[in-house]
């Protein structure tokens, strides 16, 4: 048995096609060209962790079988493709950032699709993930919210999973406010009738991300809020660090955050 680390963009990037990570995780199909290095080298019953670039590994799998050729490939992508079948994904709730990580690991290669790692580092890579998901920080105000595109795009038909509906189209989204105050991701309201601010941060919020989401409803209650309603925070990141928890929990803003596959 042997350790990789397989590694590609984040879902939506591919737009749901093969090479998408959301395809290859709905599919259990692993997506490649066929002349990947280190490719060949791939058996059945090997361990596979999940990484998105330069961001973060999202859990484990293992080789199902052979590498099985895909007819098409070159027809659809002007190159000779295929995929390895994968079975027993572990989707991890909280994903576990590379840069917490990589440097204990004996490969520390962050550009190569397939990457041959130790046992060793894979006991590395579960451990870490598993102090991060329990001991790392207080929790989230929100549930996790299982996302299969970008950000932005993925969380519009999901809000009612947050108790909220769109604003008025005029605001809803990239809603610009006044010279240097900037423009809110996302404005909606929530059951009451009430304004709620969306601040999206696709990797870890930092607790900067507090005065930036402040100016904002600041702006929103003086300028758009009627006299009856309430205007609130939100900041919906892909995870978060301690600092920006405590920052919010000060100011009244909930945090929820989604696992970003």
């Amino acid at each position: 048995m042997s350790y990789w680390v397989f590694s590609n963009r984040r879902a939506g990037e591919y737009d749901g096609s093969e090479w998408d990570m959301s395809w290859i995780l709905e599919n259990r199909k692993y997506y490649l060209e066929q002349s990947e290095r280190n490719r060949a080298n791939v058996r059945p019953d090997d361990v596979v962790f999940l990484r998105i670039y330069g961001e973060h590994y999202l859990g484990r799998c293992v080789i199902a079988g052979d590498w099985v050729n895909d007819p098409d490939g070159r027809t659809k992508h002007d190159t000779d493709t295929g995929w390895f079948p994968t079975r027993d994904l572990l989707r991890w709730r909280r994903q576990l950032p590379q840069g917490l990580i990589i440097r204990d690991l004996s490969n520390q290669d962050v550009r190569s699709r397939i990457i041959k790692i130790t046992a060793e580092d894979g006991l590395k890579i579960e451990t870490a993930q598993r102090v991060y998901e329990r001991l790392g920080f207080g929790g989230a105000d929100g549930e996790v919210i299982v996302l299969e595109k970008g950000l932005e795009e993925a969380l519009k038909p999901n809000l009612a999973l947050l108790g909220l509906r769109p604003a008025p189209e005029e605001m809803h989204q990239q809603f610009r406010m006044g010279v240097g105050v900037g423009r809110s991701d996302l404005i909606c309201l929530d059951e009451r009738g009430n304004l709620v601010v969306l601040e999206l941060k696709r990797g870890i919020g930092s607790d900067e991300a507090i005065g930036q989401l402040l100016r904002y409803m600041g702006f929103v209650k003086e300028n758009v809020a009627l006299p009856t309603q309430e205007v609130r925070g939100m900041i919906v990141a892909g995870d978060y660090d301690e600092h920006l928890r405590l920052a919010a929990l000060a100011a009244g803003i909930k945090i929820v955050i989604v696992r970003l596959l």
